[in-house]
């Protein structure tokens, strides 16, 4: 009788660029997307989506820039999206679900990663140095080298963010709420461009993203809002958290200027807001200088 499959990550020559399989105690397969550095010395970055997302978002332009300077790179797609496994009967996961699946890939990394979280990634990767819930304290957990939440949703969640955007534009707030609801942004262009570019991305890049939006779209939310509502707003870091990196962009109309500095007030930095940049940022027509300043931050780690 073979040998049963064992969870963890497939060793893969380092020279590659791959897509693997990452394989979970109960049997469920992760998309892990991984552009390794050649004779890294650097802390992984381990990457994660946020809604309607997937790993290939980071696909495209940040795990190569990353490998390219030196970090080895990964990028999940988390449980139920994406090209992970996505069984019949699968449900919406919990934050405190996402935090578990998280600890095993970091467990078996060389070294203790740098966590980057986008959009309600944020999110998890912020649940996971609270702890998950009751299953286990934070400093249980595998350690990291550092946060980065990248148009990240606050702590606090996302209520305040629609409110703020209804107050300005009740148009505007159901045009978006509608959007996401249906997923009319896989269908139509403007809209597309509306929730997640700059006005200025050429069409073409326009037209591709849109593509690997609908391709990789899921039928299972990335997160169980009624589980979120139990798990949010998440109690306060610990005193002794990563180092932590707030970076988002001015023109993003998802994750606003404001929730950018309610992230930084909660862990004690300045957040680094870049002009004109949309809530793709890794994407968008301003991914370099995103790049560029979390490159920056990290060598500073």
């Amino acid at each position: 009788m073979a040998a049963a499959a064992q969870p963890g990550l497939q060793q893969v020559p380092q020279a590659l660029e791959n897509e693997q399989r990452f394989r979970l105690p109960d049997g469920c397969e992760l998309e892990l997307l991984r552009h390794p550095a050649q004779d890294s010395t650097r802390p992984p970055l381990l990457f994660v989506h946020g809604s309607f997302h997937a790993a290939w978002c980071y696909q495209e332009h940040f795990l190569p820039y990353f490998a390219a300077a030196g970090y080895d790179s990964y990028a999940v797609s988390l449980r139920g999206q994406g090209q992970s496994q996505r069984l019949p009967d699968m449900k919406a996961c919990s934050l405190t679900q996402h935090v578990a699946d998280l600890a095993r890939i970091v467990e078996v990394l060389p070294r203790p990663p740098v966590l980057i979280g986008h959009s309600f990634g944020g999110l998890v990767v912020q649940r996971y140095i609270t702890g998950p819930g009751e299953q286990a304290e934070p400093e249980k957990l595998p350690p990291l080298a550092g946060l980065v939440l990248l148009c990240a949703a606050p702590a606090t969640g996302n209520n305040d963010l629609v409110k703020r955007v209804a107050r300005k534009s009740l148009v505007k707030a159901a045009k978006m709420t509608w959007s996401m609801i249906t997923k009319n942004f896989v269908k139509n262009a403007t809209a597309c461009r509306e929730l997640f570019f700059s006005e200025d991305l050429p069409q073409a890049d326009l037209e591709k993203y849109q593509a690997l939006l609908r391709e990789n779209a899921s039928p299972v939310p990335v997160i169980d809002v009624s589980k979120m509502k139990e798990e949010v707003p998440l109690p306060p870091p610990p005193s002794n958290h990563p180092p932590t990196l707030v970076l988002g962009g001015g023109e993003d109309v998802i994750v606003d200027r404001q929730a950018l500095e309610e992230s930084g007030r909660v862990y004690g930095v300045q957040p680094v807001i870049l002009k004109n940049a949309a809530h793709d940022i890794m994407l968008d027509t301003r991914w370099k200088e995103a790049a560029d300043a979390l490159k920056d931050w990290l060598s500073s780690l």
